[in-house]
């Protein structure tokens, strides 16, 4: 085992306290090898969530604009050659006191995109990134969300340029010794990275109904807008908001409800449970961040969740989830998928599907998704799509197939997938460049390497 400096990010959040013992089967086993451990227990710190501005790209680049100790992990994490996520494993994903400081990872990457592993990801800040270990804790074992977990973490290590991840899943209930034999395990081996046909098989695939013996009886729908974009209209929100539409015209009705930092406190957790309360359909839009959900919309899960296995008994519902992200491929979307599947399965929740939409913010761009729109690129397809699903859904069927292939489509016509994937970098540079002249940003100082050694 070859480690200097190590970052380990602690992610047990309240209620964890059952992972201790796995927790400090890891912290001896560091011990033992001398390394020089820089561990933050991000639970009790200050570090505020993403809210999408993008400023650590476009306004203070290379630095996130909350002034937390979340810059102090971000510049440590770089600095250090190996970074250690620890976490329960949460419907295959990461627990939320993880994925707050996930999210602010950005800032060690540029807004540009280059070409890696045949797909689209965000070209390197830094000469050098550190190696990541990922290391999820179960209480219940589930082969699919471990494999998720574990492709998970190997997609941020694409996306963050490490050198090689290793990740692995354990029980809580695992003896010690054999947990540290696994550890050690982890800590010195490699794994292959996934690449695309590795992840696309976990996009799920549905065909059925939700609504068992309701089939077209109108009902009660809740959007739940995921995207930490709340100043503005999100492409998470028209999203929403037109699928809803669709289900207004069908007689359905619907609440809409964006997630915000009040989730944090017991009143924003009432509100969102009692909503869901109300639904006979949940609607969760969001975009990717950082290969899952973002913070907010984690934490919702979490929330939703716990209610939903405390009460004793309520309406059933079904969930469909609409996720879109700022590549060209939608695939780059199927373990975001995956994880809301395992939420609804884990919650006594009907499975009612999801569509994954590439290039979200170049295609909806705070515009409303009307036929008639004059500016950017054309969006009929995606009209098309939600309104497939929009009529499946209000009559209580989901037939998704058609609908995620119309979604996927290039928004240019008679131009090939090859072209648009040669394009869209070039797009996207421009755009980044502009929004960073405006704020007096030069081209040469959005490439800045502040924690560099």
């Amino acid at each position: 085992m070859s480690m200097k400096k190590i970052v380990l990010l602690n992610g047990m959040g309240p209620g964890d306290d059952d992972l201790a013992s796995a927790f400090s089967a890891l912290t001896d086993i560091l011990d033992q090898e001398g390394a020089e451990v820089n561990s933050y227990p991000l639970r009790d710190m200050k570090v505020a969530h993403c809210i999408g501005c993008f400023g650590c790209w476009v306004k203070t680049p290379g630095v996130c604009v909350h002034s937390d100790q979340g810059r102090e992990i971000i510049q440590a994490m770089i600095q250090s050659d190996t970074v250690i996520l620890f976490t329960p494993v949460t419907f295959g994903g990461y627990s939320s006191s993880l994925k707050v400081i996930v999210d602010r990872f950005i800032p060690l990457i540029l807004p540009f995109f280059g070409k890696y592993h045949s797909e689209t990801h965000h070209t390197p800040r830094y000469a050098r990134y550190p190696r990541f270990v990922g290391i999820g804790i179960q209480r219940s074992e589930s082969e699919t969300e471990a494999e998720v977990f574990k492709a998970l973490v190997g997609r941020n290590a694409i996306n963050f340029h490490a050198p090689s991840f290793c990740a692995d899943v354990f029980h809580v209930d695992q003896e010690k010794e054999a947990l540290q034999e696994g550890i050690k395990g982890l800590l010195s081996g490699s794994d292959p990275v996934p690449v695309a046909k590795d992840i696309e098989g976990f996009a799920p695939a549905v065909r059925g109904v939700f609504r068992s013996g309701e089939t077209g009886r109108a009902g009660n729908a809740l959007l739940i807008v995921g995207s930490p974009k709340i100043k503005d209209r999100s492409t998470s929100s028209i999203l929403g908001e037109y699928l809803t539409g669709v289900l207004a015209a069908k007689g359905w009705e619907s609440e809409k409800l964006t997630l915000k930092a009040s989730l944090n406190r017991e009143k924003g957790k009432k509100e969102l449970c009692t909503a869901v309360d109300r639904a006979d359909l949940i609607i969760l839009a969001f975009p990717l961040y950082i290969d899952a959900l973002p913070y907010l919309a984690t934490k919702a899960l979490e929330v939703i969740s716990r209610h939903l296995e405390s009460r004793e008994s309520g309406r059933p519902c079904g969930l469909f989830t609409l996720v879109n992200n700022g590549f060209p491929e939608a695939h780059q979307n199927a373990l975001a998928l995956a994880i809301c599947r395992s939420f609804a399965e884990q919650s006594g929740i009907s499975w009612a599907g999801g569509l994954a939409m590439g290039a979200g913010e170049m295609i909806g761009g705070g515009k409303l998704l009307t036929q008639t729109r004059r500016s950017g690129p054309p969006i009929k397809h995606v009209i098309e799509a939600l309104d497939r699903v929009g009529e499946d859904l209000a009559e209580g069927r989901v037939v998704l197939s058609q609908a995620q292939r119309l979604i996927s489509k290039v928004p240019i016509p008679v131009v090939s997938s090859g072209i648009w994937r040669w394009l869209f970098p070039r797009f996207a540079a421009l755009f980044w460049k502009a929004k960073a002249r405006k704020n007096n940003v030069n081209a040469k100082d959005m490439y800045v390497k502040l924690y560099a050694d």
